[in-house]
């Protein structure tokens, strides 16, 4: 039974005993006897409102920590509490003001310095962050959770080299330290350097094999070098961990699909539109992979939904188009190409099937039209200088082919395809010497061509040369 002579200190020492214990109610009910007895000592509401922060209580122990500084405005320690209750409620700007008041009434208390660092860095003042953890360093030259803000807050200023020193120092200091393994992975993907990053992340997997992150970003890492095989294991080992990330399962998804597996593409693409059925590109990458796996009409529908949520996407178009060229449905297919060009009028694959459809419709001087503006883009381009040729040589503009395939063979000298339209072109047009000289070319890797050796000989015929 509790006895109402006991004293402000007993009640105070009570407390701090439940405290000790993680009993923070408990403690809170001492507290609140003792300011009862007292209310105008600082320190009892200091006391009650750092056991309700301790309780998660921190609205409550904000109002606690007012009270102290109403009392006593000179204590660093006061205001210090309240600017880490304020930062744990998410109120920024207050933590920083308050943790600001801590630091000039006590310039060497570092857990201010460090309080108002990141809260600073939250409301985006992060050159005054990095001032804050550099007043800490100079203080506590090993304390690691100084370096580690400081190479946050460096690299979120783009500063990675300088990132990377403040890893480094953490990790001197603490070698098995998760966060900076991570962190420093995180950096050396941002600056290309895969390999190294996916050594920090095995070293971050290696300390604690629960970091969901850290598989997520080594599964990345190997994605960005093409080694989809390693990005699956990682994408997997972090859905272990946490089975509800759609980012996850969208990025496992691509891997698959880089290996063209298409099945399990679309089930990872699946299990991630469940989770999140807004997740940006979900119905572009299931059409994708439906179309791969000839489910066109499915595809199609995935397309349109894509469509709906994303229109001003040149890919998307793009590539419903090539669907519909699949589907031999050209007129669809040029209206799909015509929208991905309005949208990116650089997109050459778009311009190069738009005339691949005109041609298809026997449409060619649109095809021309479309060819010219890819070889005029990507003079180097083989294929369009040759199906250039191909329309032309259709509306018997022979001349203008033949400088077509000329131009493509300057590229490729090699491209049999090319010498077979070339020696085409030039009997057309009665070279028929020229024309030989293609046939041979054609024929020497090639021995087997039945069309080459008739139109040879028909060349032949036509010179007089029987034998």
């Amino acid at each position: 039974m509790e006895l109402p002579w006991k004293s402000v200190e007993a009640w105070c020492r009570k407390g701090r005993a439940y405290a000790e214990q993680g009993q923070y109610n408990r403690a809170v009910e001492c507290y609140d006897k003792a300011i009862r007895q007292d209310s105008d000592r600082a320190v009892l509401w200091y006391y009650k409102g750092v056991a309700l922060a301790a309780a998660g209580r921190d609205r409550e122990a904000v109002e606690c920590f007012d009270q102290a500084v109403r009392i006593d405005p000179t204590c660093a320690r006061f205001w210090q509490a309240k600017g880490q209750a304020m930062y744990d409620l998410g109120e920024y700007g207050e933590a920083a003001g308050s943790s600001g008041q801590a630091v000039k009434l006590a310039p060497d208390c570092t857990d201010a310095w460090l309080i108002r660092g990141h809260a600073l860095r939250r409301i985006g003042r992060t050159l005054e962050a990095i001032e804050c953890y550099d007043r800490v360093i100079k203080v506590e030259p090993d304390r690691v959770e100084a370096w580690l803000a400081r190479g946050i807050a460096l690299a979120s200023e783009r500063r990675y080299d300088a990132a990377l020193d403040c890893y480094d120092r953490v990790l001197t200091l603490d070698p098995g330290n998760v966060n900076a393994w991570y962190a420093k992975g995180t950096i050396q993907i941002l600056l290309s350097r895969y390999e190294d990053a996916i050594i920090s992340f095995d070293r971050a997997v290696s300390a604690s094999p629960g970091h969901a992150d850290a598989w997520y970003a080594r599964g990345c890492t190997f994605a960005a070098l093409r080694r989809y095989e390693g990005a699956i294991a990682s994408f997997d080992r972090a859905l272990s961990i946490r089975p509800d990330d759609e980012e996850a399962w969208y990025n496992r998804g691509l891997a698959l699909q880089n290996l063209e597996r298409y099945e399990e593409a679309l089930d990872s693409f699946e299990r991630a539109f469940r989770i999140n059925p807004d997740f940006p590109g979900i119905w572009y990458r299931k059409a994708i992979a439906l179309k791969k796996l000839k489910r066109y009409d499915l595809a199609l529908a995935c397309f349109d939904r894509a469509i709906r949520e994303n229109a001003v996407d040149a890919e998307i178009w793009y590539q419903k188009g090539m669907l519909y060229t699949l589907l031999k449905r050209y007129e669809d297919a040029i209206e799909c190409f015509n929208q991905a060009l309005r949208l990116k009028p650089d997109h050459l694959d778009a311009e190069y099937y738009r005339g691949e459809s005109y041609y298809a419709l026997g449409d060619y001087g649109s095809a021309i039209e479309c060819y010219r503006a890819v070889v005029e883009k990507d003079p180097k381009n083989v294929i369009a200088w040759n199906n250039y040729g191909n329309a032309l040589y259709r509306l018997e503009r022979y001349e203008e082919a033949l400088i077509c395939y000329e131009r493509a063979l300057e590229i490729e000298p090699d491209n049999l395809k090319v010498w077979s339209n070339k020696a085409n072109v030039l009997s057309v047009l009665s070279h028929y010497d020229k024309a030989l000289a293609c046939y041979d070319r054609k024929l020497r890797a090639h021995p087997e061509n039945a069309d080459a050796w008739y139109n040879k000989a028909l060349a032949l015929f036509i010179l007089g040369r029987y034998s």
